[in-house]
């Protein structure tokens, strides 16, 4: 069984886990997303490799998963330190809905909640790229290396793989990468058993 299908079948389990720990039900809203989304990817079949249309659909999709995924690794890195991080993420949740509701001209304002204005004063967090850098593996390699996947979807995102545009900025035919999305999932499917394997370990 892959690490997709391992965390499939822990599933169940896990959007029944009971607990008052932000971090944690941050955790079990996010494996029920993943798992939706990459499911949703990996059962439509669509060949990403040679197809555009794939690519982009996929992409913008994946690249959703990975920043959340950034973000869970960042937080359950050291069991001591979970909730001041889970904090950052909060704080960061915060200082963009502020700066949401702030837009000029922001239509039906009165339809959402109004932010406290104490959120003004909120320290903003690190960008994903450091907080990559900050963590490492069991080989001792630091993460960094992973945000080269989130780059390569960001294009996507922000509709900047075009092919019009390479050819006009580099004047060939060029090749630019495109994410082995089952190893990509593979490995979101992992982190996310191992976090929950240590949930379970502390109940």
């Amino acid at each position: 069984m892959d690490h997709f299908e391992r965390l499939k079948a822990e599933n169940t389990s896990i959007q029944s886990h009971a607990t008052s720990n932000g971090a944690e039900k941050f955790f079990v809203c996010e494996v029920a997303r993943f798992l939706s989304i990459a499911g949703t990817i990996k059962e439509s079949n669509l060949d990403y490799a040679n197809q555009i249309d794939a690519r982009i659909f996929t992409h913008i999709l994946t690249r959703s998963i990975l920043e959340n995924y950034f973000w869970l690794l960042y937080i359950f890195d050291e069991p001591s330190t979970i909730t001041f991080k889970y904090g950052e993420l909060v704080d960061d949740f915060k200082i963009q809905y502020l700066k949401l509701y702030n837009e000029v001209g922001l239509p039906h304002k009165s339809a959402i909640e109004n932010p406290d204005s104490a959120w003004a004063g909120l320290k903003k967090a690190k960008d994903l790229k450091s907080m990559l850098d900050s963590l490492r593996n069991d080989y001792g390699d630091r993460l960094g290396f992973l945000y080269f996947v989130y780059r390569i979807a960001s294009f996507d995102t922000h509709g900047k793989s075009m092919k019009p545009l390479f050819d006009e900025s580099f004047g060939k035919n060029c090749h630019f990468p495109y994410l082995e999305l089952d190893k990509v999932f593979d490995y979101v499917a992992n982190a996310y058993c191992v976090i929950w394997q240590s949930l379970n370990s502390t109940d």
